[in-house]
């Protein structure tokens, strides 16, 4: 039986495709297999009666050929600092037994999952300048898309109103990622990435804005001095 949930949070994702990834878009990875190292810090959320305000986890994810094909590796850390309830609440989302769009649909596709690892999760996010680690296992630092000609940053967006992970995002280029777990042995440089803030329930995203509180603050200060003149 299914548990109500949803929750609020703030995401980072790395990938090893071109930038923009067309897995969103019904294509087949660049290069023919996909890899991807992702974090979340939830805002706010619940999970039946166990609150997730403050809670952090990364998964390290890899699939051989496209991820509908199916025979993928996933790996699930949670940071320290959620309690044992809100550990149990994020494994069970995360197994897929719980709906939630992405969260139901990576797992029937993993043949090997990892033991959950309790481990540190540093999580900045703050738009195209968002980064996270998982200490000792990976880490994901990214920024803007740099156009090749003039060398300027690069600003865009993917709207997906299907999507089953966000429905907006902020495409990044991820300047640098690894993950070194086992059998997940990535390194990678100047590829896909995505930063947004989704709402979630046990239907899926339900909305994203990828605006950070900085670039929030900013523009609306921006406004301000704008009206004062």
């Amino acid at each position: 039986m299914v548990t109500k949930w949803e929750f609020e949070a703030e995401y980072i994702q790395s990938c090893n495709c071109d930038y923009g990834c067309p897995c969103n878009f019904n294509g087949l990875p660049t290069s023919g297999n996909c890899e991807a190292l992702n974090a979340y810090h939830i805002r706010r959320g619940r999970f039946g009666s166990t609150r997730l305000d403050g809670v952090t986890f990364a998964e390290g994810l890899c699939w051989p050929k496209a991820i509908h094909e199916g025979n993928g590796v996933g790996a699930l850390y949670i940071d320290p600092g959620a309690t044992a309830d809100q550990r149990k609440a994020i494994e069970e989302i995360w197994s897929g037994k719980q709906g939630g769009g992405v969260f139901e649909v990576f797992p029937k596709t993993w043949t090997r999952v990892h033991m959950p690892k309790v481990v540190k999760v540093d999580f900045h996010y703050d738009g195209y300048d968002s980064w996270f680690s998982v200490d000792g296992i990976g880490e994901v630092h990214s920024g803007h898309i740099k156009n090749p000609v003039s060398g300027l940053p690069f600003s865009g967006e993917v709207v997906l109103p299907g999507g089953i992970n966000f429905k907006r995002a902020l495409i990044t280029s991820i300047r640098r990622w690894s993950l070194h777990d086992g059998d997940l042995q990535m390194d990678h440089e100047n590829c896909a990435g995505f930063a947004t803030i989704t709402r979630y329930n046990e239907k899926g995203p339900i909305a994203s804005n990828p605006i950070s509180r900085r670039a929030a603050s900013a523009r609306r200060g921006r406004r301000r001095q704008s009206r004062s003149r």
